[in-house]
């Protein structure tokens, strides 16, 4: 870094403890998920929305071990 110049790249370590920190401070994030149950009106079929965030979904399908309606897992060759 030409701003620091080669005899004080030290300092740059006494920053690290700041930064973790800052990363430890915001880091967190707050997720919301929507589900809502839809049953016909024969109520013989149930139907779950969820709505949020990509990845938390994926984590729940996941965890829950479902699909999408009309999809179909294929186990993996490993």
């Amino acid at each position: 870094l030409p701003v620091i110049g080669k005899p004080n790249w030290f300092y740059l370590t006494l920053l690290s403890p700041y930064a973790g920190l800052y990363y430890w401070k915001s880091g967190d994030r707050v997720d919301d998920i929507k589900v809502k149950l839809v049953t016909n009106d024969e109520e013989t079929e149930n139907e779950i929305v969820v709505e949020g965030n990509d990845e938390e979904i994926e984590r729940m399908w996941r965890t829950l071990k479902w699909t999408e309606k009309g999809m179909v897992k294929v186990e993996g060759i490993f």
